[in-house]
């Protein structure tokens, strides 16, 4: 079984809400206990391809690596709401999501938002998705108002590995 990205990235959003509740743990281990109790933990093909996964791996250890970075972009974009008063799931999506708009090139804005979106359609409640897209939608205009969607879409272009 070959993993999507939609299952990664569903993957990837479980890790980073575990690791919002043990950020005292280091990421390397909640991975290892993630794909221990995996629902096909048992089919060692499926547990290596989480662990091998280019996109799990990068998204997930940058969002450990900068996640104070990450909330005080959320916090910046989320007027009048502080992170305590989301839900953790809402909050675990935006610090997936906002790692995309930030540091991968690959990823176009308008897929991030609207896996975003679509991750709290499932996951979350039934009002979370609109305020979800509201604040990637403030992120994508800060970054577009810096000069930063474009600058990294050159970078891009000239290294072809992405902002990192």
């Amino acid at each position: 079984m070959k993993i999507t990205r939609r299952q990664a990235r569903e993957i990837t959003l479980c890790l980073v809400f575990d690791f919002g509740f043990n950020s005292e743990e280091k990421p390397e281990e909640l991975l290892d206990l993630y794909v221990r109790y995996f629902p096909e933990a048992d089919e060692e093909q499926v547990t290596e391809e989480i662990k091998n996964d280019d996109y799990i791996s990068k998204v997930y250890f940058g969002v450990a690596e900068k996640i104070d970075a990450l909330d005080e972009t959320i916090k910046n974009c989320s007027l009048k709401w502080k992170l305590e008063r989301m839900s953790r799931v809402s909050v675990s999506i935006l610090r997936l999501a906002v790692y995309e708009l930030l540091y991968i090139d690959s990823i176009p804005t308008e897929v991030s938002i609207n896996e975003a979106v679509e991750l709290a359609k499932k996951y979350d409640n039934d009002e979370s998705y609109t305020f979800i897209n509201g604040v990637l939608g403030a992120v994508a205009k800060q970054l577009e108002a810096n000069g930063l969607a474009e600058a990294s879409s050159a970078e891009s272009d000239e290294n072809e590995g992405g902002k990192e």
